[in-house]
């Protein structure tokens, strides 16, 4: 997509449809991880085709992986020895994290960057945790951001300790590595890691490809076991992505079904279903994938500590029906500082919302008149998804730089269109 802005169709009459959601985005790029470690004969069917994947993908075989990616298939070759690259990752903090410990252990010279915001996501305790294993990374005498210079060696070690308060990245990053590594790798968490559920995405794909995973004391130890084996892995449907048409229905009213998905996925966005269920939404499961009425008629509350992607769509629902939202602060750190974008543009539609650092409040209301002006996402796909949704509720929505979507749903705007009734 080419605008410079959309204006977000109104649904005065709710939506009604189904709609295909694209693959997973998070399964995509640690099956895609784990594909090129296991190396000839491993592949990834039905992996997501968008920005982020292809920027791992694309640092990946810069590093020197032989991977190819044709009709909807992504294979494993292995690898051939390179002496260096410079490797950019615009605004991938998955894979630029999960990147980050495959060079530390991959002799070469390697300079690994982004775009500003990339720079600024938190990468410090990732940066500690391999250099404990032996790691030679230097960074910005500012601090431990991008740009960054790996000098890539065999790394040594059975254990390491990660601060895993920020993100649950850091400990998928050395669980990936670890599965690399001749003796495996435990990984001690200190803290509770935020997105805990996607920990158990990566074991679920590193035993796919024949790893061997456990964990121990309560949820703070993991431990892998090096034995990838060459693997086809096909990618399911991308929980993330449906929570944005189940939201437009609980928000407009009306019936979506999201082709694509199982109702009982691993995937800790899946949560969405159950949450606005209990805000008064019918829920079926289909043949293809899971069906919801809406609209939602009691305020919404929940904790999204372990599934903090949800927050903006959420963050619609409950501006219009009330409620709270809790466990946010990790936000702060993601694609934007999705906690203030979202309330303050929600407060511009005029939404009766507020927020801290760590958690959103509002009072029922309809919302309504949109500002003139376009709002703008941010660069941040969720937030002009989230923005959609928002503009089936309030009439005239304009959203600027639409085309930031591609980082994960690239033909979202014609989907999305497709779902709203026509008078």
């Amino acid at each position: 997509m080419d605008l410079d802005q959309v204006v977000a169709p109104l649904a005065a009459c709710g939506v009604s449809g189904s709609i295909a959601v694209p693959p997973s985005k998070s399964l995509t790029q640690r099956a895609l991880m784990a594909a090129a470690l296991a190396g000839p004969g491993a592949g990834v069917e039905n992996p997501l085709d968008a920005e982020d994947p292809r920027l791992l993908y694309t640092g990946l075989r810069a590093a020197g992986w032989e991977l190819g990616w044709e009709r909807g298939v992504l294979t494993s070759g292995g690898r051939q020895e390179v002496a260096g690259a410079t490797v950019f990752m615009g605004n991938n903090g998955t894979g630029m994290r999960f990147l980050l410990a495959q060079l530390a252990a991959t002799t070469g010279v390697w300079v690994l960057d982004g775009v500003p915001r990339l720079r600024q996501r938190p990468v410090g305790a990732l940066v500690a945790a391999l250099r404990q294993l032996g790691a030679e990374i230097a960074t910005l005498p500012s601090g431990e951001s991008l740009p960054m210079v790996v000098r890539g060696r065999k790394l040594a070690g059975s254990a390491v300790r990660v601060a895993a308060g920020q993100s649950s990245q850091f400990v998928s990053a050395l669980l990936l590595l670890g599965a690399r590594l001749p003796g495996g790798l435990a990984v001690e968490l200190e803290g509770t890691p935020p997105s805990r559920p996607y920990l158990a995405l990566t074991a679920e794909v590193l035993e796919a490809f024949g790893a061997r995973v456990e964990v121990h004391n309560g949820g703070l130890t993991w431990w892998v076991e090096a034995k990838l084996r060459p693997t086809r892995y096909t990618v399911e449907g991308d929980w993330s992505a449906a929570a944005f048409p189940l939201c437009a229905a609980a928000g407009a009213g009306g019936q979506v079904e999201v082709l694509g998905v199982r109702r009982f996925s691993r995937q800790g966005d899946a949560a969405v279903a159950e949450l606005l269920a209990e805000a008064g939404c019918r829920l079926r499961e289909t043949a293809a994938g899971v069906e919801l009425d809406g609209p939602a008629e009691r305020p919404l509350h929940a904790d999204l500590r372990d599934s903090p992607d949800l927050f903006p769509p959420l963050a619609v629902v409950t501006a219009r029906v009330g409620g709270r939202l809790e466990g946010l602060a990790g936000l702060a750190a993601k694609e934007s500082p999705r906690l203030e974008v979202m309330g303050t543009h929600l407060r511009a539609l005029g939404f009766d919302v507020s927020w801290d650092s760590d958690s959103f409040n509002a009072r029922p209301c309809g919302g309504g008149p949109a500002p003139p002006r376009p709002l703008d996402p941010h660069g941040d796909h969720r937030i002009a998804m989230a923005l959609a949704v928002a503009g089936c509720l309030v009439p005239g929505v304009r959203i600027a730089n639409p085309a930031c979507v591609a980082k994960s749903w690239p033909e979202f705007w014609s989907a999305w269109c497709g779902l709203v009734k026509r008078t």
